[in-house]
């Protein structure tokens, strides 16, 4: 029995790009997850990893004052992030890519091969664009806040219509030019509603933390700086949000897709090839 299919290169409204996300997650939890572990595996425990140190130097914040360390620790962390969230998207749209070209019949070794072939690049393509973000906001502020909308585009543009780099970043800008508020307005939804689900995974941490530091202060001991316990529920948390973030990636393609039909009628197009 052939699985079901479901069009990416369609119009979509805020509410289906929600639902679809999870419906692509749905029908294709089993070869995805097969292919991130493949592909993304060494990069998630790498960020699953520095998110703990991060966790443990937050809670550690109330016993030292060391700003240079903390620095670093939010750096690597920052860079665990950037090096899962990269090949993650590599992945994701490897995958969609490849679901597109055989109407859902995929093909792994194929993929897991183009996977791999591009994480480097988007890697680079990450440090590129969120440096472009974070010079945006020191300096320009509202230029640099424009700049969110389009860099979110930048990696499936670069995955799914083969453009190098800087063509990329181009295309990304020219693509939510006139779309940038209905863009933007998506996207928060969509970050917001993940933000939402990822936060009820990092609570019993927080939750943990915030008693055992009242209680601390409470008898007069010494302030908390964190326990095994509570390094686990972190590092559990953590690790949720990073998986929950192929929604994200995921949402971002359809996101694309929905511009890409809007400005150029790819999907119609295609459709009429196959109708010969």
């Amino acid at each position: 029995m052939q699985q079901q299919y479901l069009e990416l290169r369609t119009r979509r409204e805020l509410g289906t790009i929600l639902s679809d996300s999870f419906a692509f997650v749905r029908l294709n939890v089993k070869p995805l997850f097969n292919v991130l572990l493949k592909t993304t595996g060494v990069f998630f425990l790498i960020s699953v990893l520095l998110s703990g140190l991060y966790q443990y130097a937050s809670a550690a914040v109330w016993v030292t004052t060391d700003p240079l360390y903390f620095f670093i620790v939010l750096m690597l962390m920052l860079l665990g992030s950037i090096l899962f969230f990269t090949s993650a998207a590599a992945a994701v749209y490897s995958y969609m890519e490849n679901y597109m070209t055989n109407k859902g019949d995929i093909q792994e070794d194929v993929i897991i091969q183009e996977t791999r072939s591009k994480i480097a690049q988007l890697i680079l393509l990450g440090l590129i664009s969120y440096f472009l973000m974070v010079i945006g906001i020191l300096f320009f502020i509202i230029p640099g806040f424009y700049f969110l909308v389009p860099i979110t585009l930048i990696f499936p543009i670069f995955c799914f219509q083969g453009l190098g780099k800087r063509d990329s970043i181009k295309a990304a800008f020219k693509l939510t030019s006139g779309y940038w508020w209905v863009t933007f307005g998506t996207l928060f939804v969509v970050g917001l509603v993940v933000g939402i689900i990822s936060f009820v995974f990092q609570l019993p941490g927080s939750v943990y933390l915030g008693g055992k530091t009242f209680f601390a202060i409470s008898e007069g001991s010494e302030a908390f700086s964190g326990d095994f316990i509570y390094l686990i529920l972190a590092t559990i948390g953590s690790a949720a949000s990073s998986l929950l973030s192929i929604i994200l990636i995921i949402a971002i393609g359809l996101v694309y897709f929905d511009l890409d039909e809007e400005r150029n009628r790819t999907g119609l197009k295609a459709k009429l090839d196959d109708l010969g």
